[in-house]
């Protein structure tokens, strides 16, 4: 069907809502009641009542172009949007001492200098042991959130599995919610295990060394890593733990040729259509590029590979 021609459609809309004063919703369903049955109805059941209260002519109201025909409303106990089962952050198993649990990790993080993570080795002594510390914290913080971003990437992989849709269907997404959104009709789960393949490459580099991203994807997957890892800052609050600046610091560290980070900029909407648009020496922002090469010999995974 034309999506800009007219036609029929259906909304399915779901509301969480608590219930503070149960009485007052039941003697608000009497009084909406359209019938006697309606109103013994409202009167024999909660989930009911509040059904019967709503008004779903409401959401359509103040929308010009279409015209209001049926509605139903069905209202259950608990919620149905926050309770989603599977749906939940990833459990890091950081536990109660963030910052040991943060230090610990961070001597497994050979691959990462902690010079490139704030440490001042020129500083004076009593700066230089702060600088040093906070440079191993956010070691520390970089692998959990790698931990964290696997984790949550197979959950996104499920979600966007079991409902057969695309991120532009749902909003539940974890990772995959973090990638530039004019392209989210392209995020289906088959989408989501390929990256995943190179957001586990990437995550390798914490050890074995880092390396330069291979490929537009890769770059992404570092923002959505530092995207978890600022979650666990809020979550944990690591702020006075970690370098002051230390996202825009691993910003300018991994990302300061990325030209993928334009993809997130609204005024430079559209430019990946034409080579034109952007400077002679950037890759392909297309989406159907984004899995490929950088260079000739760069590692991007077999599964993630372009077709």
């Amino acid at each position: 069907m034309d999506s800009d021609a007219p036609g029929e459609a259906s909304l399915r809309i779901t509301v969480d809502l608590d219930i503070s004063d149960p009485e007052a919703v039941r003697s608000y369903a009497l009084f909406r009641a359209p019938t006697p049955e309606h109103a013994a109805m409202a009167a024999g059941n909660l989930y009911t009542a509040l059904a019967i209260a709503m008004d779903p002519r409401r959401v359509a109201a103040d929308v010009p172009g279409v015209r209001f025909l049926l509605a139903k409303v069905e209202a259950a106990e608990g919620h149905g949007t926050a309770d989603q089962p599977g749906r939940v952050p990833a459990d890091t198993g950081i536990g109660e001492d963030a910052v040991a649990a943060l230090l610990e990790a961070s001597d497994r993080v050979a691959g990462v200098p902690l010079e490139l993570l704030g440490y001042s080795g020129d500083a004076e002594e009593g700066e230089r042991g702060l600088s040093r510390h906070r440079a191993r914290v956010l070691a520390g913080l970089l692998w959990h959130a790698a931990a964290a971003m696997t984790d949550e990437l197979f959950n996104d992989i499920a979600l966007l599995r079991s409902r057969g849709a695309t991120a532009a269907d749902i909003d539940e997404t974890f990772v995959i919610d973090n990638l530039p959104p004019q392209f989210a009709h392209h995020y289906d789960s088959r989408f989501a295990a390929r990256f995943l393949t190179v957001c586990v490459d990437l995550s390798r580099n914490l050890v074995s060394g880092w390396k330069e991203p291979t490929c537009v994807a890769q770059e992404l997957a570092v923002r959505c890593l530092l995207a978890d890892a600022e979650f666990l800052v809020e979550q944990l609050e690591l702020g006075p733990e970690l370098p002051p600046d230390w996202m825009s610091m691993l910003e300018r560290a991994f990302l300061a040729d990325a030209g993928s980070m334009m993809l997130y900029d609204p005024s430079m909407d559209g430019f990946e259509a034409g080579s034109e648009a952007g400077p002679q020496v950037m890759p392909s922002m297309r989406f159907d590029d984004w899995f490929r090469p950088f260079r000739p010999g760069a590692p991007v995974p077999p599964y993630a590979y372009p077709e």
